[in-house]
């Protein structure tokens, strides 16, 4: 019985369907949704507590590049496919 090389590179049985999400995992996108989040996070912290006007059109405008960054990097795991990531980093209501 020949294996092909992909079947080489697994203990797994043919017979058994392969999990592949794991080998597309990518750490950093993890990372930078992570801090992507943290910021959105402390951006809205900083907001509430901001009593001048033009620092609080600040944290709007800096709301709304994260926001952005934030649908980029989901976007980019959608494409990969990794579910994990998109199930762990929606956003809190």
């Amino acid at each position: 019985m020949t294996r092909t090389p992909q079947e080489e590179k697994t203990l797994l049985s043919s017979r058994v369907p392969r999990d592949t999400e794991h080998e597309r995992y990518h750490p950093e996108l993890e990372e930078e949704l992570k801090e992507c989040l943290f910021c959105l996070r402390q951006n809205e912290m900083l907001f509430d507590l901001e009593v001048d006007t033009d620092l609080i059109e600040q944290h709007i405008y800096e709301r709304q590049a994260l926001l952005a960054r934030y649908r980029y990097l989901l976007g980019k795991a959608r494409e990969l496919g990794l579910h994990t990531i998109l199930d762990q980093y929606q956003p809190r209501g």
